[in-house]
């Protein structure tokens, strides 16, 4: 599976916080613009993130279905 590690998923979380402040404390249109952007940017990369997470958890359980299947069948055909 395509998990992070604990030190990205840290890094990641201090950027978004960062990029949460910078919106509450934006002086001028320019920067709110340009903070709101940002995490727009992040939550569209963790949506896709946890998408592909989801389709490589379902993808591993499929496989392990269908070799669990198999396994069953070939014992059943030599009993």
């Amino acid at each position: 599976m395509a998990d992070i590690s604990r030190e990205e998923y840290e890094k990641y979380m201090a950027l978004r916080d960062e990029i949460a402040k910078g919106i509450e404390n934006a002086q001028s249109e320019f920067m709110l613009t340009t903070y709101s952007m940002l995490h727009a940017t992040m939550r569209k990369r963790l949506k896709a993130a946890l998408a592909l997470n989801i389709q490589l958890e379902n993808r591993e359980i499929s496989q392990k279905r269908q070799e669990k299947r198999e396994q069953l069948r070939s014992a059943k055909s030599s009993d």
